[in-house]
């Protein structure tokens, strides 16, 4: 596996889950936001690893790899964008969506931690699932390069 390859896709993943935090404050947009963050982000970025060509050829396995690293890792970008800014709103405006999270901000930092690693969890799982079903319909389209052919020609005599 390549690291740098990797790092790559936390930094996007990153990237794409602080701005979907952002997103997921407009009330009604946020519904939908949330439901990419937890589950379709892994397939988009295995199809935009394959349209700005950083990978050639995605098996399903390091799909799936993808998928469950860039889902943990943009949950996690969500939750340190979204709940700082969802708690302020809860703050200032009483009897609001946004009062439940900010009553769980106060509820302990082990609890919100522990809280956010679980459902970061729930989201690289199901991330994984997105980006292997991505990589595999990517699969079934394009061929898999053969490994064994090579660019040598032999001339009997």
């Amino acid at each position: 596996m390549n690291a740098l390859l990797l790092k790559q896709i936390s930094v996007i993943s990153v990237i794409a889950g602080a701005i979907l935090g952002i997103v997921t404050i407009i009330p009604f947009v946020g519904n939908f936001t949330f439901l990419f963050t937890m589950s379709l982000l892994g397939a988009a970025l295995v199809v935009y690893l394959k349209k700005v060509a950083l990978v050639s050829y995605v098996e399903p396995k390091d799909a799936a790899l993808f998928g469950a690293m860039a889902g943990f890792v943009s949950f996690i970008g969500f939750c340190v964008t979204f709940l700082p800014i969802a708690t302020l709103i809860g703050v200032f405006a009483k009897s609001t969506y946004y009062m439940g999270i900010s009553l769980l901000m106060r509820s302990g930092v082990f609890v919100w931690l522990m809280m956010i690693i679980f459902i970061a969890a729930l989201s690289a799982l199901m991330n994984a699932f997105s980006a292997m079903v991505a990589a595999y319909i990517y699969a079934q389209i394009e061929p898999k390069p053969d490994e064994n052919t090579s660019n040598i020609e032999i001339i009997e005599e």
